[in-house]
């Protein structure tokens, strides 16, 4: 099998492919990307850095699905505490929603895309099972906007509307894109990096120098299940 692994910022991405050691194979580029290959109980897989927020994010996954045929596409990142989950966790996405979508003021729902039938995008059921089955990772809706959260306020109402558990710059434009391009199976799996609040910040910066392995255990734990 073939896996597409999609990384936003290059702070997760080196440390990612530095902690992965010898079974990196080769370091390229697609396009403007970075991008190296390895492999991983019996599957090859190509990760990518598409570089942070929403139109970073469909433009990477399309360009980088336009390098080759994959039979997942797997995301991996921080993310910021909504519900139900605490900083050092890691949730799997059961479904991706882009909050900051917003056509309500024309009678949309919040969220809801005209002329596409779906908004809120479900995650494919064998790379879910996969990453669901690791001892210890938790499972819950994903959201996505614009902008680092630090506001508790709409942080409470991405809650209320949404359903949400854990809120990033990403995965919903990710899910999207996939979604679009064939329904090419798709998850996101992320490390809860701060409370999505006024101490956000210096949560995310603590997150960010002191766990550098995160995402390739991440990576090879959700491999191993496949």
């Amino acid at each position: 099998m073939k896996y597409l692994i999609l990384i936003a910022d290059i702070d997760e991405f080196n440390p990612c492919k530095n902690s992965l050691g010898d079974i990196v194979k080769r370091e390229y580029k697609i396009n403007h990307m970075p991008a190296f290959d390895f492999s991983h109980n019996g599957h090859d897989c190509t990760a990518v850095c598409f570089g942070i927020g929403k139109v970073n994010a469909a433009m990477g996954a399309a360009l980088a699905l336009n390098e080759g045929e994959f039979d997942g596409v797997i995301n991996t990142g921080w993310s910021g505490a909504v519900s139900g989950v605490f900083k050092g966790d890691i949730i799997v996405s059961d479904s991706c929603v882009e909050c900051d979508f917003d056509l309500t003021p024309i009678g949309r729902l919040p969220g809801q895309k005209p002329g596409q039938e779906e908004y809120v995008y479900k995650c494919d059921n064998t790379l879910y099972n996969a990453a669901t089955s690791v001892d210890g990772f938790k499972h819950g809706n994903l959201g996505t906007g614009d902008f680092f959260l630090t506001d508790k306020e709409r942080r409470d109402r991405y809650k209320e509307i949404f359903n949400i558990s854990a809120f990033d710059m990403e995965s919903g434009a990710l899910a999207a894109a996939c979604y679009l391009l064939g329904k090419i199976p798709f998850v996101s799996i992320r490390k809860i990096s701060d409370s999505a609040d006024d101490v956000a910040t210096d949560e995310y910066t603590n997150s960010l120098n002191s766990d550098l392995t995160a995402f390739s255990d991440i990576i090879l734990k959700v491999l191993n299940n496949i």
